[in-house]
């Protein structure tokens, strides 16, 4: 699925994660934290 993906955001408490290395965008966070702020400002951009 992530192969045929046009962006990447990666959310991952480790900054050291391997998803950092082929992410567009990384956030070193809890994923708690990051996904209601993303769905936010996804719909405000739609």
């Amino acid at each position: 699925a992530m192969q045929g993906a046009e962006t990447i955001i990666a959310i991952n408490k480790d900054p050291r994660a391997p998803i950092f290395n082929i992410a567009d965008y990384g956030i070193v966070d809890d994923f708690k934290n990051i996904i209601p702020i993303l769905r936010e400002r996804i719909k405000e951009i739609r």
